[in-house]
C-alpha cells in the first residue's frame, strides 16, 4: 500500500512540474542533459540517455496527435512506472488549449545610441582626414544575438547615420548559423576618406563600399563546402600626393591634393571545400577578382596649387586574375605536424592602359592602348612543427614567392612632367617596369623549457630576394633572436630579448641611366635609387618584467634599437629608436580597481630626402661637383641633410568602481604629446587630451526577474558614457622657414579641434 501511495504522489509531482513549465513557456521534457545550474534551480529532471539521442537536441516533447499508436515510447522520468502511463492524470481533454511547441533559446539585445558635436577651428580637422564626423543622433552599436541548442543568428551594425545615411564609416552584419550544416553572412562596409587637410575648395574624397555574402555547407561529418562572393566599389576623388611633413617627419601624408577621379568597382568570386580527418586537413580554393572601371574617357587633373600643372589620365580597363589555392596538412603523431599552403595566380585578359599626359608640347603621339598581360605568381610555404623532447619544441619554416611578368614592354611612351608644371623641371617617364622577383626565406625557431621556471626560444631566418632590372638585383638578409623567459620569484617573471638583423646587396649604379632614354627630354637624379634597398644593420633589445599579487600588479618593459644604412646616399642614413612603458594596477578594495601607464617613445633619424639633391656631390671620377652646371635643379627644394628627432609620451590614468552588484562605473584619462624635432625645421609639437566616464546600472539585480507577458528578462543593463578628445597642435605653413628653402611643396593646416561623444547604451538579454 505505502509503494502504492508512493508512486502515485510521484507521478502528481512529475506532471505537476511538467505542466508549470509549459505554463512559464518552457519544454516540460528535455532530450538533453539538463545544465547543472538548471539543475540546482529544480526546474527539470535529468533524463537517461535514450534510443533516440541522435535525433535534433533541444526540440521540446508534447503530446502529439499519433502518441501511443507507434513502437516508439517517449522516456519517462525517473522513478516514473512504465506501466502507470496510460493513467497519467490532468491529460488534456476537448475545450482546454492543448500549448504549441516553444523553441527555447537565449536572445541578448545591445543597443547604443550615441550624440556628437564637433568644435573644429577654420573648419578643418586632423580627425576629418580619416572619417566624417557628422554632428547630431546616430547609432553608434546594435547587437542582436539569438542562440537555441541547434541553431544561432546574430546581427551587428556599427556607426549608423540614421538622419544622414544608413551606414558612415562602420559595417552593419547578419548571420546565421545550423549547428553542423550550414553557415551564412551576409555584410556591408562603407568607408569615408576625407583628406580634411586639403589646400583647395575641390572635394579630395572618396568612398569605399563593400558588400560579401558568405556560405558555408556542412553535408557531412568532416567535410565542407564554402563560397563567398564580395564586392567591393570606389568612387571620388583620390590625391597624387606630395611628400610632407606631418607630427613623425619619417612618415608622408596627403598636404597639397591634386584630385583625380576614380570610379571602379571589383567583384571577387571564390568557391573552396574542406576536409579534415584525424590526421589530414585540406583546403581547396578558387577564386575570380574581376575589376571593373566605371571611367571610361580621360579624366582631367589640375594642382590649383602651380599654375600650368595640369594633365589627365585615362584609367586601366576590365581586367580578371584567376587564383588556385590548395593547403595540404597533415598530423604524423601526436607531437608532429606539417603545414603547407600552394597559392597560383594568373591575369587572365589583356588590359587597357593609357598614362598620364603632360601639359602642351612636351608629350608625343601615343598609340599604344592595349598590352596583353602575361602576370603569374606562385606562393608556396612549408611548416614542420614537433616535440622531440617533451620539453622542447621545433618549428621549421620554408617559403618561396615567384613573380613573373612577360607582359610585352611599352615603347616609346611620353613623359609625365613633374608636378611644378614647368617644362624645364625633372621629367619621369611613364614606361612601365614588369620585374621579375622572387624571394626563398627558411627559418627553424624552438621553445626549450629547461626548467619549470625558466624557458629560451630562439630562432634564426634567412631570406634572398632576386630580381631582374633593378639596381639591387640580389639581396641577401639574414635574421637572429634569443629570448630568455624566466619565473624569478612566485610572483616575479622577466622576459629578456635580443634581435639581429643584417640586410645587404650589390648595387647597379648604371640602372636609372639605362632606363631613362638619354635622347629624349628626360632628365633623372642618379641618386634617387629606392633607399629602401640600401644595406642595413639593426640592433634591438628588449626586457621586460611583471610583477604581481592579489591586490598589486607591477610591469616595465624597456627596448633599444640601433640601425644603420652604411651605403645610403638618399634617405636613410641612421635610424636609432629607445622606449620606456610602465604600467600599475592596484585593487584598493573587492569593489575598486585603480590602473595607471606611461609610455616614452624617442626616434632619431639622420636622413638625406629623395626629393633634395647635394650641390656639392663631388663626381669620383671627374672629381667635379656633379650639378654644378646643371639649370634644371634651380627651381628645384634646395638640399640638406640633417637629424630629425620624434618624441611621444602617453599618460592614462583610470579606475573601474563596482559600487555594488548593479551599479559599476568606469573612468579614464589619456594624454598623448608628440614633439619633432630637427635643424633646418621649425619644431612640430601636438597634444591630445581624452576624456572618458562611463556608467551603468543593472536593472534585473534589483529584482528576482523582471518578466513580460511573452519575454522573461535573464539581464537588463542601462548604461551612459561621455567622450570628449581635444587636440592642439603648432599652426604654421612654413613661413619661418630659412631663406635658402622653399615652401612651394611643404604645408600644414591642422588647427586645433574637440569632439564630444555622448551614448547611451541597453543591453538586453532574455
Amino acid at each position: 500500500m505505502k509503494s502504492i501511495f508512493l508512486i502515485v504522489f510521484l507521478i502528481l509531482i512529475a506532471v505537476n512540474a511538467a505542466f508549470s513549465q509549459v505554463e512559464d513557456g518552457q519544454a516540460p521534457l528535455q532530450l538533453a542533459p539538463v545544465p547543472e545550474e538548471e539543475e540546482k534551480k529544480g526546474d527539470a529532471t535529468p533524463l537517461p540517455p535514450t534510443e533516440e539521442e541522435g535525433k535534433e537536441v533541444g526540440a521540446p516533447l508534447l503530446p502529439e496527435e499519433n502518441e501511443g499508436k507507434g513502437d516508439a515510447q517517449q522516456p519517462l522520468p525517473p522513478g516514473v512506472d512504465e506501466e502507470k502511463e496510460e493513467v497519467l492524470p490532468l491529460t488534456p481533454i476537448e475545450g482546454i488549449q492543448v500549448p504549441q511547441p516553444i523553441i527555447s533559446g537565449d536572445i541578448k539585445l545591445e543597443f547604443t545610441p550615441g550624440y556628437q558635436t564637433v568644435e573644429l577651428d577654420n573648419g578643418y580637422s586632423k580627425a576629418a582626414e580619416y572619417r566624417y564626423l557628422p554632428e547630431g543622433p546616430y547609432i553608434e552599436y546594435f547587437s542582436l544575438n539569438y542562440e537555441s541548442q541547434s541553431q544561432e543568428f546574430t546581427g551587428e551594425v556599427k556607426r549608423s547615420y540614421f538622419l544622414t545615411n544608413i551606414i558612415d564609416d562602420g559595417y552593419w552584419n547578419l548571420g546565421y548559423r545550423r549547428y553542423g550544416l550550414l553557415d551564412v553572412g551576409v555584410g556591408l562596409s562603407r568607408f569615408p576618406h576625407d583628406y580634411g587637410a586639403s589646400s583647395s575648395d575641390d572635394d579630395v574624397s572618396t568612398q569605399r563600399d563593400l558588400h560579401n555574402f558568405m556560405v558555408k555547407f556542412t553535408p557531412r561529418d568532416r567535410f565542407i563546402i564554402f563560397t563567398n562572393l564580395s564586392v567591393e566599389d570606389k568612387k571620388g576623388n583620390s590625391p597624387l600626393t606630395v611628400e610632407n611633413f606631418t607630427s613623425n617627419l619619417y612618415n608622408s601624408t596627403a598636404i597639397y591634393e591634386i584630385p583625380e577621379q576614380i570610379d571602379y568597382t571589383t567583384t571577387t568570386i571564390e568557391l573552396g571545400i574542406e576536409y579534415f580527418d584525424d590526421p589530414i586537413f585540406l583546403q581547396l580554393s578558387n577564386s575570380l577578382q574581376i575589376f571593373s572601371n566605371n571611367i571610361t574617357e580621360e579624366v582631367p587633373w589640375n594642382n590649383i596649387s602651380i599654375e600650368g600643372a595640369t594633365g589627365s589620365v585615362k584609367g586601366v580597363e576590365d581586367y580578371i586574375v584567376h587564383t588556385l589555392v590548395v593547403r595540404p596538412s597533415i598530423r604524423f603523431t601526436e607531437n608532429t605536424r606539417l603545414e603547407n599552403t600552394v597559392s597560383y595566380s594568373k591575369v587572365t585578359n589583356s588590359i587597357g592602359l593609357i598614362p598620364l599626359t603632360t601639359v602642351s608640347g612636351v608629350s608625343g603621339e601615343f598609340t599604344k592602348d592595349t598590352i596583353d598581360s602575361d602576370v603569374r605568381n606562385l606562393t608556396i610555404s612549408s611548416l614542420l612543427s614537433t616535440r622531440p623532447l617533451p620539453d622542447l619544441r621545433v618549428n621549421i619554416k620554408y617559403r618561396t614567392f615567384s613573380f613573373k611578368n612577360d607582359t610585352p614592354k611599352i615603347e616609346d611612351t611620353p613623359s609625365y612632367v613633374m608636378i611644378d608644371g614647368s617644362t624645364d623641371a625633372i621629367r619621369y617617364p611613364r614606361i612601365p617596369r614588369y620585374t621579375d622577383y622572387s624571394t626563398k626565406s627558411i627559418g627553424f625557431d624552438g621553445a626549450w623549457s629547461l626548467t619549470h621556471r625558466l624557458m629560451i626560444d630562439a630562432g634564426i631566418e634567412e631570406k634572398i630576394t632576386l630580381r631582374e632590372e633593378r639596381e639591387v638585383e640580389k639581396e641577401k638578409e639574414d635574421r637572429l633572436f634569443i629570448s630568455l623567459n624566466s619565473t624569478i620569484l612566485d610572483n616575479l617573471s622577466g622576459r629578456f630579448g635580443y634581435t639581429y638583423t643584417t640586410r645587404g646587396g650589390d648595387y647597379n649604379h648604371s640602372y636609372y641611366e639605362d632606363i631613362y632614354d638619354p635622347e629624349t627630354d628626360v632628365t633623372q637624379h642618379t641618386q634617387l635609387r629606392v633607399f629602401d634597398l640600401s644595406n642595413l644593420n639593426s640592433n634591438k633589445i628588449t626586457a621586460n618584467l611583471d610583477y604581481s599579487t592579489n591586490n598589486l600588479g607591477l610591469g616595465a618593459a624597456v627596448s633599444y634599437e640601433i640601425n644603420e644604412y652604411p651605403d645610403s646616399e638618399i634617405g636613410r642614413q641612421a635610424y636609432n629608436a629607445e622606449s620606456i612603458s610602465i604600467y600599475a594596477n592596484y585593487l584598493l578594495f573587492q569593489s575598486l580597481n585603480l590602473y595607471s601607464e606611461y609610455f616614452y617613445d624617442n626616434r632619431e633619424m639622420e636622413s638625406k630626402y629623395s626629393w633634395t639633391y647635394d650641390s656639392g656631390l663631388i663626381d669620383p671620377e671627374t672629381n667635379v661637383p656633379i650639378y654644378s652646371q646643371d639649370v634644371i635643379y634651380l627651381d628645384f627644394i634646395a638640399p640638406y641633410s640633417e637629424t630629425i628627432k620624434d618624441i611621444t609620451d602617453v599618460y592614462v590614468i583610470g579606475f573601474d568602481y563596482d559600487l555594488s552588484q548593479r551599479i559599476s562605473i568606469r573612468g579614464k584619462y589619456s594624454k598623448y604629446y608628440s614633439k619633432a624635432m630637427s635643424i633646418n625645421l621649425p619644431d612640430i609639437s601636438s597634444e591630445t587630451d581624452i576624456y572618458e566616464l562611463k556608467a551603468s546600472y543593472k536593472l534585473t539585480g534589483a529584482y528576482n526577474s523582471l518578466s513580460c507577458p511573452f519575454i522573461s528578462f535573464k539581464e537588463l543593463r542601462i548604461g551612459t558614457g561621455f567622450y570628449t578628445e581635444i587636440y592642439r597642435r603648432d599652426n604654421y605653413a612654413m613661413d619661418n622657414i630659412p631663406e635658402t628653402y622653399t615652401d612651394e611643396f611643404l604645408g600644414i593646416l591642422d588647427p586645433e579641434y574637440r569632439l564630444n561623444i555622448f551614448t547611451i547604451s541597453l543591453t538586453f538579454n532574455f
